[in-house]
């Protein structure tokens, strides 16, 4: 450590993914006379080796340079934001003056999604627009629109937009463009493309905060391998932003969210409690740690978990989002005509998700989820209530979730770090879904 350096005063962490990449980082940093050194990551951080690169966000365009001329790029950048790490960028700006951007917003992330009951009743008795090569329609309740336009390719259209769960731009940006590519994976194929869709108050925030919000949705469209191929701005009284995106997929291959079989398994590929911490942290109750954690998994593609589930054959596979896991449980269990038990004991839960539920600051997305599913929901009687709560809670940027004969499920998790199985398909009246304790 240099002369006079603090380990408070670092701001800055750079992930590098293996020991000897930081090591390098970390010498020729030293040697231009930058305040650095090789840390263990924090817990709430993500590094395949464990350590990572802390240093000032002050030398942050020396960092640039050095590393460029070396092509030793960092696999992702974290700022401390307050008392927690942020998914960052190298060259992103300082927005310490900037408003926080949850304090325009009444909901924030998957949260703000209509109650599937009302939309329901909006939907119901409109024209259907149908056509041979519309593969999966609206009828479907399905992540995503597939239209064949070919025998062997299929283009898998979504859409996703929501205002800022968190303060950050960068991570704002960056949540909301994840969230929006999961459905392409989450129907089995492949994101190409995306297109920004945007609503922002310029007088309130400034122009900067808009550049980091676009930069955080351009870090994931690449880290994807997809491409940014337009978009459309609005002046808006508050803050929207996602993507629309196109993917393509062999249109005998397309995932659905039917075909689930009794006796199944249901894996869930990400922690539960994205809603409960970010509303506990809107509110200054979530511990910094427990919100960085949180702020890792939502920016975490589902890249990986769709990969390993192509190996195993799903029957059935959605994402976990704003009508929270047993909303979309519900959905599943509607559209294959069978019902579902959820083990609540053996939900995986962020760290403090818990803690935040018990404050009472449960997001207003969950109370809407189990009014819509009142009908078939069941609760076994001593069921604990937090865990109920985090069965409804709006996820924003959750995990897959996937119907796998049970022969495969442990070797699936074992495959991706922080899944579990989460219940299974049993025989019932279609739709019902039972919390079990």
């Amino acid at each position: 450590m240099l002369v006079g350096a603090t380990l408070s005063q670092r701001d800055l962490l750079l992930v590098f993914g293996s020991v000897q990449r930081v090591m390098r980082a970390e010498r020729a940093a030293r040697d231009a006379k930058l305040d650095v050194d090789a840390v263990p990551a924090p817990r709430s951080v993500s590094s395949q080796c464990g350590v990572v690169l802390e240093a000032l966000a002050d030398d942050v365009s020396a960092l640039e340079s050095l590393l460029g001329d070396m092509g030793l790029e960092p696999q992702s950048v974290w700022r401390r934001r307050g008392g927690s790490w942020t998914p960052s960028a190298l060259d992103a700006a300082v927005l310490d003056d900037v408003i926080k951007l949850t304090e325009g917003s009444a909901y924030g992330g998957c949260g703000a999604k209509l109650a599937k009951s009302l939309l329901e009743k909006v939907l119901c008795g409109l024209p259907r627009l149908e056509s041979e090569d519309v593969l999966v329609g609206i009828e479907y309740a399905d992540d995503a629109g597939v239209i064949r336009v070919s025998e062997e390719i299929a283009i898998i259209h979504t859409t996703d937009f929501f205002p800022p769960m968190v303060d950050d731009p960068y991570a704002f940006g960056r949540i909301a463009a994840v969230n929006a590519l999961s459905d392409v994976w989450a129907m089995g194929g492949t994101p190409l493309a995306g297109m920004n869709l945007v609503s922002y108050p310029l007088s309130q925030l400034g122009s900067e905060a808009l550049k980091e919000i676009l930069r955080g949705g351009l870090s994931a469209l690449a880290e994807a391998g997809a491409v940014l191929a337009g978009g459309h701005t609005v002046e808006g009284q508050e803050l929207l932003y996602g993507l629309a995106v196109t993917g393509t997929v062999h249109p005998d291959k397309i995932w659905r969210n039917a075909g689930t079989k009794p006796g199944d398994a249901l894996v869930l590929t990400k922690p539960l409690g994205t809603g409960v911490i970010t509303t506990a942290a809107k509110a200054e109750m979530a511990d910094p740690t427990h919100l960085s954690t949180a702020l890792r998994w939502m920016s975490t593609l589902n890249r990986e978990a769709a990969e390993a589930l192509q190996e195993f054959q799903p029957h059935a596979v959605t994402d976990v989002t704003g009508f929270g896991l047993a909303g979309h449980l519900a959905e599943m269990a509607e559209a294959s005509g069978n019902a579902v038990e959820i083990d609540l004991g053996a939900l995986p839960l962020l760290p403090g998700a818990l803690e935040a539920a018990a404050t009472g600051l449960v997001p207003a997305g969950a109370g809407k989820n189990r009014t819509s599913i009142e009908a078939v929901l069941e609760v076994e009687e001593g069921a604990d209530e937090l865990r109920v709560y985090l069965c409804l809670d709006p996820q924003t940027s959750g995990g897959l979730l996937a119907s796998v004969l049970p022969e495969h499920a442990d070797d699936l998790v074992r495959r991706l770090p922080g899944s579990a199985i989460v219940g299974r398909v049993t025989e019932g009246p279609k739709g019902t879904v039972h919390l079990v304790k």
